[in-house]
């Protein structure tokens, strides 16, 4: 009887944890996955944002607003740098590898600094 007793309360909880899992996941989501051919720049820190390619000349993305996203359709057929710079005091934070043929989503934060996502 005992046995039996053990058995079924390890699988209620089992089935706790994974409820509980399935729940965090649909709460918090999953990170997204970048698209080919789109540069995705995010300014979610206190500060608007920009990123410069140096590879094309200086090309650059418009300034992204504090709290906003935008994607920018750029393509491209290999790696090349991209600098993440803080438009409100047109400093660079710092360089990062987009290659076109994977996309990339890059968000600001504050520091300033920004991570892949």
């Amino acid at each position: 009887m005992q046995q039996a007793t053990k058995r079924w309360t390890g699988r209620g909880i089992a089935l706790a944890v994974a409820a509980g899992a399935a729940l965090t996941m649909g709460t918090f989501g999953t990170a997204q996955a970048a698209t080919p051919g789109v540069f995705k720049l995010c300014s979610k820190g206190s500060y608007d944002s920009y990123a410069t390619f140096p590879e094309r000349g200086g090309f650059s993305t418009f300034v992204v607003r504090s709290g906003e996203c935008q994607d920018f359709n750029y393509g491209g057929n290999g790696p090349e740098r991209v600098d993440i710079v803080n438009a409100n005091s047109d400093g660079v934070i710092g360089s990062v590898t987009y290659d076109g043929r994977a996309g990339l989503n890059i968000a600001t934060v504050d520091g300033p600094s920004f991570y892949p996502f």
